[in-house]
This record gives C-alpha cells, sequence and structure tokens, in this order.
C-alpha cells in the first residue's frame, strides 16, 4: 500500500506545466504560466487521512544541497540558465490507531529544457529508505541507503548499513527528452493555462523505467471546490462551482529494468480549473487502498 501511495506522490508534480503548443518532447519557449507557489491536496479514506503538499519555487542553478550522491558515468545533465525550479511534494499518510508514514520528494529541473536534473526521495515510518538520483544524458544513477533491521530504521538515515548504486536506461529512440513523473502536475497545469487540450504524448521515468504516457482531455463544468486561498499575509475561504478540465492518463511501459515492467498507475487523471491556474484533483487506482481522489485544500500565490 505505502509504495502505491508514494507514487502519488509523484503524479503531482506532473500537474503543474508543460508547454501547451510542445507537450510532446519539446522544451518550453516562455516562462511558465503557474501562478502558484504552494498547494495542498487531502483525502479521506478508511486507512486514514492522506495530505499532500506541493511547493515549487526558483532557486539558484549552483544550489543542489550536499548529499550522498551516485557516481554518474559521463556527464550530468546541466542546467540551460542560471536558475532551476525546486519542486518539492511532501506526502502524509494518518492511519487509524497508527504512526503516520510520511514519504518527500525533492526534485531540481531545467525550467528551459524542461530536463530533470536531481531527485531526493526519502520515505519513514515504513520500509524506510533515502534515494539519491543523478539525470545523465543517457542513463539516471540512483544511490540507496536502507536501515539493515528494525533497531536501525529507528536512526537517522546516515547510519543505515544497506547501500546499493543502480544505472537505469534515460533514452530510448521513441523518448528522446523524457521529464520525471513528479513533473507532471506542472507540465499539465501550465498546459491547461495557455490553451492546449489537445496534449502530444510524453515519456517520463518513473523509479527505475521509462514509461510513455498518452492524455485523453474532457471539460468538466460546475466542479464543487472549497479550499483556502492565501496571499501574503491574507487568507480566503473559497467555495463554489465551476468549469474545469480534466486530463485522463494512460501508459506504456518502454523497454523493461531485470527482465520486469516498473509498473505505473492504474485510473490516473488530473482535474483543473478551466483557466489551469489551479489543480483541483489528482487521483488514481491504488491497490488495498482502492481509487483515491485528492482534492485542492489550500493554495498559495506569493
Amino acid at each position: 500500500m505505502i509504495r502505491k501511495l508514494a507514487g502519488v506522490a509523484f503524479l503531482l508534480v506532473l500537474a503543474v506545466g508543460l508547454n501547451a503548443a510542445d507537450a510532446g518532447e519539446q522544451p518550453a519557449a516562455s516562462p511558465s504560466a503557474v501562478p502558484w507557489t504552494m498547494v495542498r491536496f487531502q483525502a479521506e479514506k478508511l486507512a486514514g487521512r492522506i495530505t499532500a503538499d506541493v511547493w515549487l519555487e526558483p532557486v539558484p542553478a549552483a544550489s543542489f544541497p550536499p548529499g550522498r550522491w551516485p557516481t554518474v558515468k559521463g556527464e550530468p545533465i546541466r542546467p540551460e540558465g542560471s536558475t532551476v525550479l525546486k519542486l518539492s511534494i511532501r506526502l502524509t499518510i494518518e492511519p487509524p490507531g497508527m504512526e503516520p508514514l510520511r514519504m518527500e520528494n525533492r526534485l531540481w529541473f531545467d525550467p528551459v529544457s524542461l530536463a530533470p536534473l536531481r531527485l531526493i526521495r526519502t520515505r519513514a515510518g515504513y520500509d524506510e529508505y533515502l534515494q539519491w538520483f543523478v539525470f545523465g544524458r543517457e542513463h539516471v544513477f540512483r544511490r540507496q541507503h536502507e536501515p539493515e533491521n528494525m533497531r536501525q530504521a529507528k536512526a537517522p538515515p546516515e547510519n543505515w548499513t544497506r547501500v546499493s548504486e543502480k544505472g537505469f536506461a534515460f533514452r530510448a529512440d521513441s523518448c528522446p527528452s523524457p521529464a520525471e513523473t513528479s513533473m507532471l502536475v506542472y507540465l499539465l497545469s501550465d498546459a491547461v493555462a495557455r490553451g492546449a487540450l489537445d496534449l502530444a504524448p510524453r515519456c517520463v521515468f518513473h523509479k527505475r523505467q521509462l514509461h510513455r504516457l498518452s492524455f485523453r482531455t474532457e471539460r468538466q463544468p460546475g466542479l464543487p471546490t472549497d479550499y483556502l486561498e492565501r496571499r501574503g499575509d491574507e487568507s480566503q475561504r473559497r467555495t463554489g462551482d465551476g468549469d474545469a478540465v480534466a486530463i485522463r492518463i494512460e501508459s506504456a511501459p518502454v523497454g523493461a529494468y531485470d527482465g520486469s515492467v516498473e509498473p505505473w498507475f492504474k485510473e490516473a487523471f488530473l482535474t483543473f480549473s478551466a483557466d489551469g491556474r489551479l489543480p483541483l484533483v489528482v487521483a488514481c487506482d491504488l491497490p488495498v487502498v482502492g481509487h483515491v481522489e485528492l482534492r485542492l485544500d489550500e493554495v498559495r500565490f506569493d
């Protein structure tokens, strides 16, 4: 269940900003139309409350944090400008009678080429790990730390002794310029904001391999919303109905890893306000938990 719920975090990033005219494998030609800096989604299930916080901020290109980054063969992808975008997603699951389970992704990507650069993934509370990813032109390199036992799991990650490094394919003939799954919230939100509803297929790297995604858009009139809007020190509750655009996603694996396929998401879709300014719903079908629809609970404009 927890592995699959972590996928919701990746799906969130997808919703933020693909250039409408070049929604396939082309770099963006202009700044993103995404106006928000933070959004929060929530869902209530029998498995507990699920909360996802997403932050988007520009940072200097040389601001990657220190860490135990993997050994890179060849040159890593480098940004084309002096600023990159940092996308942070924190997913919290609060099962009844249990300690919260927390997962966090921090992704740095180039807003010009839309290429992913670095990624840090952490999970605490169940099946713990800490992962560092570096994206190269042909391969993705990953270093992973895991606790050897329950006693180690209670210690800081730097004390975990199960350490491994692996490389994964990041290029294919049909996928010349992949994104990373987390970027979809950014890419799709931007596309809708620019008025692009006829989206070309897009390749993404997901955990260990590439997937080719296809998109089907449909308009949804009168979608109810109820969320808190923050601007600086001011806040206002927004409730009502409005027109929306739902983007349904289907995936096909590109190749395999060690003879097996890393699954993507079933019944995945994202819903945006008709003007593309707000991601309203992020949804997918999860084993054990079933279909989860995370709805917008809070948005910040700074």
